[in-house]
Parts: structure tokens; sequence; C-alpha cells
């Protein structure tokens, strides 16, 4: 019944223009954005260091780079202890550059890293093994390649930082250290090269049964910003977005630039039964939801650059 409701809100969204579409009539195409988090998938869990981690990295450099974006890998190293010690991440940085760039600089990011391991399993015998990750990562960088494209195929006039984190999501259970290594990476030596005026998170956005909330440490330290991209989410997918907080604080990609003072905006949906578990898998996500997502976020990123 729900997915019902979700096909309807999509029609909706499509009859009151989401998309802004261009003379080009480029739009956000969900069905190819969930062909990209299957294809994520079909390499295995995407853990820091392993051979489906250098797959899935070339993957995504290879769909950066047909959109015209400049691409830098960025290496680091962190102490991770669910992956033994010392491990290597790497950032993807791809700049988008229009023809006419403006003094703004947009970033758009997600984690394209996995679990490495599903300590929420029901069955006690998985919880040691890392997680396909479908909704938790692929999901995300989906709709940022699918993002690019459409740019591109729209010349887009501003320039855009997409950004792909590596080691979100090794941290211990109940801790809030080693999460979110490579966005902490990224801001800690990286800002002083990029000048980032604001940024906008996805993470957890294929769910079939889509609920996105603002997030509390968004609403705290971005809450125009916010504000903003939940009003127009709000009216545009009234079924899929609220402008009532979550009632708890989230540890994600954006916390270190909020910490900077740089407004960034999280886009996550929390309420995901199989979050950290092996059924975090492509049929518990949506091409709808991702074009759901993907229509928002494009009209959002063109109305802000006209207003600047």
């Amino acid at each position: 019944m729900f997915h019902q409701f979700q096909i309807l809100a999509l029609h909706l969204i499509l009859c009151l223009g989401v998309c802004v579409a261009s003379d080009s009539g480029v739009e956000f195409d969900g069905t190819r954005a969930f062909e990209i988090l299957k294809r994520q998938c079909d390499f295995g869990p995407r853990v820091a260091g392993s051979p489906a981690s250098r797959l899935c990295m070339e993957f995504i450099e290879k769909e950066l780079r047909q959109y015209g974006l400049t691409i830098t890998r960025q290496y680091f190293t962190a102490s991770s202890r669910l992956q033994g010690g010392v491990v290597t991440g790497v950032n993807i940085i791809g700049l988008y550059q229009g023809e006419r760039p403006t003094s703004e600089l947009l970033a758009l990011s997600a984690h394209w890293d996995t679990r490495p391991i599903a300590e929420r399993d029901p069955n006690p015998a998985l919880r040691r093994r890392p997680i396909i990750g479908a909704n938790d990562g692929a999901s995300g960088v989906a709709v940022l390649c699918e993002i690019a494209r459409v740019l591109k195929e729209r010349r887009y006039p501003g320039r855009i930082l997409f950004l792909f984190f590596d080691l979100e999501d090794a941290g211990l259970p109940g801790t809030m250290e080693e999460w979110c290594l490579g966005s902490q990476y990224f801001a800690s030596h990286s800002l002083q090269d990029y000048h980032i005026t604001a940024g906008i998170n996805f993470d957890m956005v294929g769910d079939r049964e889509l609920n996105v909330k603002p997030d509390r440490l968004s609403m705290e330290h971005a809450r125009k910003m916010t504000g903003d991209f939940f009003q127009l989410a709000q009216r545009r997918a009234p079924y899929h977005y609220s402008t009532i907080p979550q009632d708890f604080v989230l540890m994600d990609d954006h916390a270190p630039f909020l910490k900077r003072g740089i407004p960034w905006v999280d886009i996550i949906d929390f309420d995901y039964p199989y979050w950290h578990t092996h059924e975090d898998t492509p049929d518990k996500c949506s091409p709808i939801s991702l074009q759901i997502i993907g229509n928002v976020a494009v009209e959002y990123i063109c109305g802000r650059l006209k207003k600047n």
C-alpha cells in the first residue's frame, strides 16, 4: 500500500514541476540511479582497502569523468579497531566547473564505504561479516552520480564539488569514535584548498518507505539552509519529507563541517529496519525514493544558483 502512495506522490511531484527542467528537458532519472546503486552492490561489501572497494572506486570515477568532472583521490590513514588498527582510506573528489562559475562552491557529499560488521543482524552468526550496504552507502553515491549527469546535460553554469567519503562506517557500536573518518580528514586538511560555501550530505536515501526529517545538528548550526531545503522538499513531496526534526542527534559526514562553521544539511532517512544488517539489500530500496530525493536536490541546487 505504501509503495502505491509512493507512485502517486511521484506523479504529483512531476506534475508540480519539481525538476524545474531546463530547456533541454533533462531530469533526474530514479531508474538510472537505482542501476548505479545495484552496480555498487554487485562488487560486494566495499570495506576500505578491499578488492571490492577498489573496483567500486574505479566505477565511481568512470561515472564522474563522463560528465566532465576533474577527479582527485585523497588517500589518508586512520585508526579503525573494527578493521584491525591503522587502515588506508580514499576520499574521491570530483569538481564540476560550469561555463559561468560563481564565487559559490556548493558541495554534495555521500559515503561510499560499507560497514565491516553487521552488529544489528538478527542472526548472531552473521554479525562479524561485512554488509552489502544498498541503502547505507550505495544510495547516496547513486544520487550524487545521477545529479552529476543532470547538471552536465543541463549545462549548469556554476561550480559543484562532489565528495565521496571513505571510512564513514568503521566506528565501534555505542561510541562516537572512529566514525566519519574520511569527512573528518577532508575537513581538517582540505578546506583551505576548496573554500566550500555550503554542503548537502546524502545518506540512506533509498529506503522504499522514504521518510526524511531534518537533522538536529543541521537545524542548530545551519538553520536557514536546512529550513529552506526542507520547506521546498515538504512542498514537493509531503508524504516523504517532514519539517519536524529528528528526536536525537546524529553523527554523520556533515558534522565535521558544521563544527567549522560551514552550513551543511544532512539528508537521511534513519528509520530503516535493515540498518547494519545483511538485509540492507537492493530489494529494500526503490528507484522512486531515489527520484524523489534527486528531484528535490536538483531543484534546490538550481534555485540556490539563481539566488546567488
